[in-house]
């Protein structure tokens, strides 16, 4: 693709051109990054489904934001536009996918181990207080004086 841009009597006007050539860095870096990843769609089956989830997010979050792009460049307000929807809906689809991928990270209780704690004796409503010289492991009796 021919990036020379030619800018006629607009060449004057240093923060037009600053702002164009910026923009055009950027569509350059985006097209790099496209190119690879775009190759990926012919071994998409072969992907596992997280690295296809990943994919199809990115892909579909990159293009929309283009399209957004090209709404403000032609001079359209996109968020009166319908893209604005699209863009929440695929944010939202990306947090869920991160809840995901965290409820993986989680940490876990072994149910078994923790009833094998319990029910070894980890707790003794009985056990008294530790004082000095007092056993750890004296039952406690209650007397009943109404008697």
């Amino acid at each position: 693709m021919n990036w020379d841009l030619d800018y006629g009597d607009l060449a004057e006007n240093k923060e037009f051109v600053g702002v164009c050539e910026n923009l055009k860095e950027n569509l350059i870096e985006v097209q790099k990054v496209l190119d690879q990843l775009l190759p990926l769609k012919q071994q998409y089956e072969k992907l596992s489904l997280p690295a296809q989830i990943e994919l199809d997010l990115f892909l579909a979050y990159t293009l929309n934001s283009l399209h957004w792009v090209h709404l403000r460049i032609e001079g359209e307000d996109p968020t009166k536009h319908p893209i604005k929807d699209e863009l929440q809906r695929i944010k939202a689809v990306m947090l869920k996918w991160q809840e995901v991928k965290d409820r993986e990270k989680r940490p876990t209780v072994d149910v078994e181990a923790a009833k094998r704690f319990v029910r070894s004796g980890l707790y003794d409503p009985y056990r008294a207080t530790a004082k000095e010289g007092a056993p750890l492991n004296k039952k406690i009796k209650f007397e009943n004086n109404d008697q």
